[in-house]
């Protein structure tokens, strides 16, 4: 199946790992040190325009990415298809 995340973008859903509400994480220490390994790796997609809700984790072709999108956690969830 797949999964429409915001923009146009489609993800497989075998290569999600995880989707987080970004509200609830982005002021823990382990975001932090993630997001800045995956910042220094190039591998953050963000597709918010600034409006941060989500954020997708992903392992695609054995290399860890994430995305953020301006839509809510739970409903990406619910746009399986």
């Amino acid at each position: 199946m797949y999964l429409h995340i915001g923009k146009g973008l489609i993800l497989n859903d075998d290569d999600i790992i995880a989707i987080f509400n970004i509200d609830y994480i982005k002021n823990t220490k382990d975001y932090k040190k993630f997001y800045q390994k995956l910042l220094e790796e190039n591998n953050i997609v963000d597709i918010s325009n600034g409006k941060e809700k989500s954020l997708i984790l992903v392992n695609q072709d054995n290399v860890r990415k994430v995305y953020i999108s301006n839509i809510k956690s739970n409903t990406i969830g619910k746009r399986k298809f």
